[in-house]
């Protein structure tokens, strides 16, 4: 209905502008530096999929898609992926009873609170239209991969801090078995802190640990730590439904390899050599 044009309601046009513009709330970014884990599960589990988008990088197919809840909106990583062959051959070679799976992102994710490390990214478990996926937390504040880095040689501004990272980097893949390990899954914030994303293809049912060659004698003190403190009730606890009894198996005789090892060289080397405290994020 059309207002005609006395000014009478003239006057009432005028009133209605000024309530309607006045009245609104604030339109303001969301501070999401301040979100718990648990406030963004909340959020992954239960907010509309409003749009989403494949990503041109990858062979899985994962999408990334806008998500909306209240008024608030944030991007995750979508990933539907659940397979299972007797045998597969890559660019690495042939892998015998191979897994590419979705599940595997969320337990990285619960691995690395358990032990201390806060590298990965909250992940959950949701459906996706008519499959079940990973929907995970898209990262803020993303400077470039580690990829883009290396490729313009861009020097950190901290070498001890950024190396103290990428030992634990290596340290964590190793203890999740993942093979599909590469620079373009580690992800550099704004801070050059790290983030690492995209674990579908780790938690091999290996024994032992994927490539001695990567770990080194130096270890942040909250991963040591959480290593030396990892059980296998907590893990199954918290990773039963997302890992098989045979994957738990060797992730936890993997942990065992690592937490021998670092134990030794601070018995050789020293605590203080091998030991140390990158900030927490």
């Amino acid at each position: 209905m059309c207002l005609r044009r006395t000014s009478g309601n003239s006057r009432l046009l005028a009133w209605l502008l000024f309530v309607c513009f006045y009245t609104l709330p604030a339109t303001a970014e969301t501070d999401f530096s301040s979100w718990s884990d648990r406030q963004k599960e909340e959020f992954l589990l239960n907010a509309e999929i409003v749009s989403q988008k494949r990503i041109r990088t990858g062979i899985t197919g994962s999408q990334r898609a806008n998500l909306s809840k209240d008024g608030t909106e944030h991007d995750a990583h979508i990933q539907t992926v659940d397979e299972f062959k007797p045998q597969f051959t890559g660019t690495r070679g042939t892998e015998f009873n191979f897994r590419d799976s979705y599940k595997f992102n969320i337990a990285a994710y619960r691995l690395d609170r358990l032990v201390n490390l806060n590298y990965v990214p909250v992940s959950v478990e949701r459906r996706v239209g008519r499959d079940k996926g990973s929907v995970t937390w898209w990262l803020d504040d993303v400077l470039m991969m580690e990829l883009d880095r290396y490729k313009s040689k861009e020097e950190p501004p901290d070498k001890d801090s950024w190396n103290d990272q990428m030992y634990n980097v290596r340290v964590f893949n190793e203890l999740v078995y993942n093979t599909d390990a590469n620079l373009g899954n580690v992800m550099i914030i704004k801070d050059w802190s790290i983030r690492l994303v995209d674990f579908s293809r780790a938690f091999r049912t290996h024994r032992s640990l994927r490539d001695w060659k990567n770990i080194e004698p130096h270890i942040d003190l909250r991963l040591y730590d959480g290593l030396k403190l990892l059980t296998t009730e907590a893990v199954t606890k918290e990773l039963s439904d997302v890992l098989s009894k045979g994957e738990i198996r060797g992730l936890m005789a993997r942990r065992d390899e690592l937490v021998e090892y670092f134990d030794k060289a601070v018995a050789e080397q020293g605590r203080d050599d091998v030991i140390c405290s990158t900030p927490g994020h």
